[in-house]
């Protein structure tokens, strides 16, 4: 996804994102919690945010944003991302500068995926 993410951002003539360990944390912990909890969505049942997560690992940022999936593989979790025009923004967005990425396995087959995104 790693690599997806950056050529769709190489085709609109963006510089690639650099992937951040500590990004990549939140979002495995974050996809792994819907995995586990069955929900689907940026706030997890204790209502932490995604801003909340990041502020947690003490990752500072003055533009941040997170896309989450839910899909039976990559593919196409990722083209699911891609037509979605609010998803893409974030793909495509001209501040970030630097990603995390996680894929969880979920219970009943399908895949979770987070990207988590800051400048």
């Amino acid at each position: 996804m790693f690599a997806d993410v950056n050529a769709t951002r190489a085709r609109a003539g963006l510089p690639g994102l650099v992937e951040d360990s500590r990004l990549d944390k939140i979002a495995v912990e974050h996809a792994m919690d819907m995995a586990q909890n069955g929900y689907f969505g940026h706030a997890s049942r204790s209502g932490q945010t995604p801003f909340d997560r990041m502020a947690n690992a003490r990752i500072t940022y003055t533009s941040a944003g997170e896309n989450v999936a839910e899909a039976p593989d990559e593919p196409t979790a990722y083209q699911g991302l891609l037509d979605s025009p609010p998803h893409l923004q974030n793909i495509l967005r001209r501040q970030f500068s630097r990603v995390g990425i996680g894929a969880v396995d979920g219970p009943g087959g399908e895949m979770f995926f987070v990207q988590d995104f800051t400048n």
